[in-house]
Protein backbone atom coordinates (compact mmCIF):
# COMPACT_ATOMS: atom_id res chain seq x y z
CA UNK A 1 0.00 0.00 0.00
CA UNK A 2 1.43 2.85 -1.07
CA UNK A 3 1.97 5.43 2.02
CA UNK A 4 -0.01 8.88 1.19
CA UNK A 5 1.97 12.03 1.14
CA UNK A 6 1.98 14.22 4.89
CA UNK A 7 0.19 17.40 4.31
CA UNK A 8 2.43 19.40 7.09
CA UNK A 9 4.86 21.41 5.40
CA UNK A 10 8.06 22.72 7.28
CA UNK A 11 6.88 26.40 8.54
CA UNK A 12 8.39 29.30 7.31
CA UNK A 13 12.24 31.17 8.54
CA UNK A 14 11.44 34.96 8.35
CA UNK A 15 14.79 35.39 8.70
CA UNK A 16 15.81 33.29 5.95
CA UNK A 17 12.89 34.47 4.03
CA UNK A 18 13.77 38.00 4.59
CA UNK A 19 17.23 37.52 3.38
CA UNK A 20 16.39 35.76 0.78
CA UNK A 21 14.19 38.65 -0.22
CA UNK A 22 16.63 41.36 -0.05
CA UNK A 23 19.22 39.27 -2.11
CA UNK A 24 16.61 38.69 -4.99
CA UNK A 25 16.28 42.55 -5.36
CA UNK A 26 19.81 42.70 -5.40
CA UNK A 27 20.27 40.19 -8.36
CA UNK A 28 17.68 41.67 -10.55
CA UNK A 29 18.58 45.45 -9.67
CA UNK A 30 18.69 45.48 -13.42
CA UNK A 31 15.22 44.88 -13.80
CA UNK A 32 14.07 46.93 -10.86
CA UNK A 33 15.28 49.50 -13.00
CA UNK A 34 13.89 48.74 -16.00
CA UNK A 35 10.29 47.79 -14.23
CA UNK A 36 10.43 50.91 -12.22
CA UNK A 37 11.24 54.02 -13.99
CA UNK A 38 7.85 54.40 -15.35
CA UNK A 39 6.03 54.21 -12.08
CA UNK A 40 8.61 56.08 -10.03
CA UNK A 41 7.21 59.71 -11.69
CA UNK A 42 4.03 59.18 -10.37
CA UNK A 43 5.30 57.54 -7.04
CA UNK A 44 7.39 60.60 -6.96
CA UNK A 45 4.55 63.02 -7.63
CA UNK A 46 1.92 61.81 -5.22
CA UNK A 47 4.47 61.56 -2.61
CA UNK A 48 4.78 65.11 -2.90
CA UNK A 49 1.38 65.49 -3.23
CA UNK A 50 1.15 64.13 -0.06
CA UNK A 51 3.49 65.68 1.96
CA UNK A 52 1.87 68.85 1.06
CA UNK A 53 -1.69 67.53 1.85
CA UNK A 54 -0.26 66.83 5.63
CA UNK A 55 1.52 70.20 5.75
CA UNK A 56 -2.26 71.75 5.55
CA UNK A 57 -3.85 69.30 7.60
CA UNK A 58 -1.51 69.50 10.25
CA UNK A 59 -1.79 73.63 9.86
CA UNK A 60 -5.74 73.31 10.03
CA UNK A 61 -5.42 70.85 12.66
CA UNK A 62 -3.50 73.39 14.89
CA UNK A 63 -6.43 75.87 14.81
CA UNK A 64 -7.98 73.40 17.12
CA UNK A 65 -12.02 74.49 17.11
CA UNK A 66 -10.97 77.33 14.86
CA UNK A 67 -10.65 74.66 11.82
CA UNK A 68 -11.99 75.51 8.71
CA UNK A 69 -14.43 72.16 8.08
CA UNK A 70 -14.54 72.64 4.38
CA UNK A 71 -10.59 73.23 3.91
CA UNK A 72 -10.98 69.67 6.00
CA UNK A 73 -13.22 67.58 3.66
CA UNK A 74 -10.78 69.15 0.58
CA UNK A 75 -7.66 68.09 2.63
CA UNK A 76 -9.35 64.46 3.26
CA UNK A 77 -10.33 64.27 -0.63
CA UNK A 78 -7.16 65.10 -1.39
CA UNK A 79 -5.42 62.79 0.44
CA UNK A 80 -7.47 59.87 -0.12
CA UNK A 81 -7.59 60.48 -4.15
CA UNK A 82 -3.58 60.65 -4.05
CA UNK A 83 -3.74 57.19 -1.55
CA UNK A 84 -5.81 55.53 -5.05
CA UNK A 85 -3.42 57.17 -7.00
CA UNK A 86 -1.01 55.22 -4.96
CA UNK A 87 -2.23 52.17 -4.56
CA UNK A 88 -2.78 52.16 -8.70
CA UNK A 89 0.79 52.42 -9.49
CA UNK A 90 2.10 50.37 -6.41
CA UNK A 91 -0.28 47.57 -8.08
CA UNK A 92 1.04 47.80 -11.38
CA UNK A 93 4.68 47.74 -10.60
CA UNK A 94 3.48 44.93 -7.67
CA UNK A 95 2.01 42.40 -10.86
CA UNK A 96 5.04 43.10 -13.60
CA UNK A 97 7.55 43.01 -10.70
CA UNK A 98 5.83 39.36 -9.73
CA UNK A 99 5.63 37.75 -12.80
CA UNK A 100 9.24 39.16 -13.19
CA UNK A 101 10.61 37.25 -10.84
CA UNK A 102 8.64 34.21 -11.23
CA UNK A 103 8.09 34.03 -15.08
CA UNK A 104 11.17 35.74 -16.29
CA UNK A 105 11.57 39.33 -18.78
CA UNK A 106 8.91 37.64 -21.33
CA UNK A 107 6.01 37.84 -18.45
CA UNK A 108 7.10 41.72 -18.04
CA UNK A 109 8.29 42.73 -21.20
CA UNK A 110 9.81 46.02 -22.01
CA UNK A 111 9.25 49.04 -19.46
CA UNK A 112 5.98 47.21 -17.66
CA UNK A 113 3.68 48.97 -19.70
CA UNK A 114 1.34 46.07 -21.10
CA UNK A 115 -1.38 46.98 -18.56
CA UNK A 116 -4.48 45.03 -18.74
CA UNK A 117 -6.77 43.18 -15.97
CA UNK A 118 -4.58 41.56 -13.80
CA UNK A 119 -3.16 45.08 -12.85
CA UNK A 120 -7.08 46.03 -12.08
CA UNK A 121 -7.76 43.18 -10.59
CA UNK A 122 -4.46 43.33 -8.19
CA UNK A 123 -5.69 47.38 -7.54
CA UNK A 124 -8.97 46.01 -6.28
CA UNK A 125 -8.18 44.05 -3.92
CA UNK A 126 -5.40 46.31 -2.39
CA UNK A 127 -8.29 49.13 -2.12
CA UNK A 128 -10.64 46.60 -0.47
CA UNK A 129 -7.75 45.86 2.27
CA UNK A 130 -7.29 49.22 2.85
CA UNK A 131 -11.30 49.65 3.12
CA UNK A 132 -11.59 46.62 5.57
CA UNK A 133 -8.52 47.71 7.31
CA UNK A 134 -10.26 51.65 7.82
CA UNK A 135 -13.53 49.97 8.18
CA UNK A 136 -12.27 48.04 11.80
CA UNK A 137 -10.72 51.17 12.65
CA UNK A 138 -13.87 53.20 12.16
CA UNK A 139 -16.08 50.68 14.07
CA UNK A 140 -14.07 50.54 17.24
CA UNK A 141 -12.97 53.99 17.24
CA UNK A 142 -17.26 54.85 17.35
CA UNK A 143 -17.61 52.06 19.87
CA UNK A 144 -14.50 53.67 21.90
CA UNK A 145 -15.85 56.99 22.17
CA UNK A 146 -19.26 56.35 22.77
CA UNK A 147 -18.08 54.12 26.18
CA UNK A 148 -16.77 57.16 27.39
CA UNK A 149 -12.80 56.29 26.21
CA UNK A 150 -12.46 58.89 23.47
CA UNK A 151 -9.03 59.89 24.46
CA UNK A 152 -7.51 56.36 23.69
CA UNK A 153 -10.24 56.06 20.41
CA UNK A 154 -7.73 57.59 18.17
CA UNK A 155 -4.62 55.32 19.08
CA UNK A 156 -6.58 51.85 19.23
CA UNK A 157 -8.20 52.60 15.83
CA UNK A 158 -4.95 53.49 14.46
CA UNK A 159 -3.44 50.46 15.67
CA UNK A 160 -6.35 48.65 14.41
CA UNK A 161 -6.23 49.88 11.04
CA UNK A 162 -2.29 48.94 10.67
CA UNK A 163 -2.55 45.26 12.67
CA UNK A 164 -5.71 44.52 10.33
CA UNK A 165 -4.25 45.53 7.48
CA UNK A 166 -0.96 43.47 7.80
CA UNK A 167 -3.27 40.18 8.58
CA UNK A 168 -5.18 40.83 5.74
CA UNK A 169 -1.77 41.56 3.60
CA UNK A 170 -0.06 38.54 5.06
CA UNK A 171 -2.84 35.75 5.04
CA UNK A 172 -4.37 36.78 2.05
CA UNK A 173 -0.97 36.56 0.31
CA UNK A 174 -1.38 33.80 -1.76
CA UNK A 175 -4.78 34.77 -3.35
CA UNK A 176 -2.84 38.15 -4.60
CA UNK A 177 -0.09 36.73 -6.04
CA UNK A 178 -1.85 34.07 -7.71
CA UNK A 179 -4.00 37.19 -9.46
CA UNK A 180 -0.39 38.68 -10.82
CA UNK A 181 0.19 34.89 -12.04
CA UNK A 182 -3.34 34.79 -13.48
CA UNK A 183 -3.93 31.97 -11.10
CA UNK A 184 -6.03 33.69 -8.42
CA UNK A 185 -6.96 31.41 -5.36
CA UNK A 186 -9.58 31.30 -3.53
CA UNK A 187 -9.59 34.05 -0.65
CA UNK A 188 -11.16 31.24 2.07
CA UNK A 189 -8.48 28.75 0.57
CA UNK A 190 -5.69 31.54 1.19
CA UNK A 191 -6.35 32.66 4.46
CA UNK A 192 -6.78 28.44 5.55
CA UNK A 193 -3.82 27.68 3.74
CA UNK A 194 -1.35 30.64 5.67
CA UNK A 195 -2.75 29.75 9.29
CA UNK A 196 -0.17 29.32 11.29
CA UNK A 197 1.72 31.14 9.32
CA UNK A 198 0.67 34.43 9.45
CA UNK A 199 3.30 35.93 12.34
CA UNK A 200 5.96 34.27 10.31
CA UNK A 201 5.36 36.64 7.60
CA UNK A 202 4.37 39.72 9.57
CA UNK A 203 7.55 39.21 10.77
CA UNK A 204 9.86 38.81 7.83
CA UNK A 205 7.95 41.50 6.76
CA UNK A 206 9.06 43.81 9.46
CA UNK A 207 12.85 42.73 8.47
CA UNK A 208 12.70 43.81 5.73
CA UNK A 209 11.51 46.95 6.22
CA UNK A 210 14.80 47.44 8.65
CA UNK A 211 17.22 48.08 6.10
CA UNK A 212 14.89 50.63 4.48
CA UNK A 213 14.22 52.02 7.50
CA UNK A 214 17.97 52.55 8.19
CA UNK A 215 18.26 53.84 4.89
CA UNK A 216 15.46 56.95 4.82
CA UNK A 217 16.56 57.42 8.43
CA UNK A 218 20.41 58.10 7.17
CA UNK A 219 19.29 60.14 3.92
CA UNK A 220 17.60 62.53 6.27
CA UNK A 221 20.08 62.95 8.73
CA UNK A 222 22.15 63.73 5.83
CA UNK A 223 19.53 65.79 3.94
CA UNK A 224 19.02 67.87 7.13
CA UNK A 225 22.52 67.86 8.87
CA UNK A 226 24.00 69.63 5.68
CA UNK A 227 21.33 71.98 5.03
CA UNK A 228 20.13 70.14 1.55
CA UNK A 229 16.55 69.61 3.05
CA UNK A 230 15.84 73.20 2.80
CA UNK A 231 18.32 73.87 -0.51
CA UNK A 232 16.97 70.70 -2.48
CA UNK A 233 13.98 69.42 -0.98
CA UNK A 234 12.73 67.49 -4.44
CA UNK A 235 16.08 65.29 -4.94
CA UNK A 236 15.41 64.19 -0.68
CA UNK A 237 11.57 63.12 -2.06
CA UNK A 238 12.76 61.42 -5.07
CA UNK A 239 15.74 59.47 -3.31
CA UNK A 240 13.35 58.60 -0.67
CA UNK A 241 10.98 57.82 -3.36
CA UNK A 242 13.50 55.91 -5.07
CA UNK A 243 14.37 53.99 -1.36
CA UNK A 244 10.62 53.46 -0.89
CA UNK A 245 10.45 51.52 -4.83
CA UNK A 246 13.34 48.85 -3.86
CA UNK A 247 11.43 47.91 -0.44
CA UNK A 248 8.45 47.53 -2.59
CA UNK A 249 10.43 44.82 -4.99
CA UNK A 250 12.04 43.57 -1.49
CA UNK A 251 8.30 42.91 0.04
CA UNK A 252 7.31 41.62 -2.66
CA UNK A 253 9.51 39.06 -3.13
CA UNK A 254 9.03 37.46 0.16
CA UNK A 255 5.49 36.87 -0.45
CA UNK A 256 6.73 35.34 -4.09
CA UNK A 257 9.21 33.35 -1.97
CA UNK A 258 6.57 32.38 0.41
CA UNK A 259 3.80 31.58 -3.00
CA UNK A 260 5.30 27.90 -3.29
CA UNK A 261 4.80 26.44 -0.01
CA UNK A 262 1.22 27.70 0.23
CA UNK A 263 0.27 26.37 -3.30
CA UNK A 264 1.89 22.85 -2.56
CA UNK A 265 0.15 21.60 0.18
CA UNK A 266 -1.89 18.34 0.00
CA UNK A 267 -5.81 19.35 0.54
Amino acid sequence: MTPMTPSHQPDLQPAALAIAACRRSWAARDDLLRLGIVPFIPLYLLFRALETIQGRMYAELQKGMEADPTALIDIILGMSLASLGLIVVIAIFGVNWIRQMTMGRAAAPGLGLSIGGRHAHFAFVMIMLVVLSFGSSLVISTILSLVGLAQIALLVSMLVMVIGYLVLFTRLSPAWVGIALDAPMPYKLAWQRTRGQGGRLVVALMMTALPAFIAQSLLAMIFVGTGLLAAAPLAFSALSSFISLAYMSVQLNLFVLAYPRFVSETV
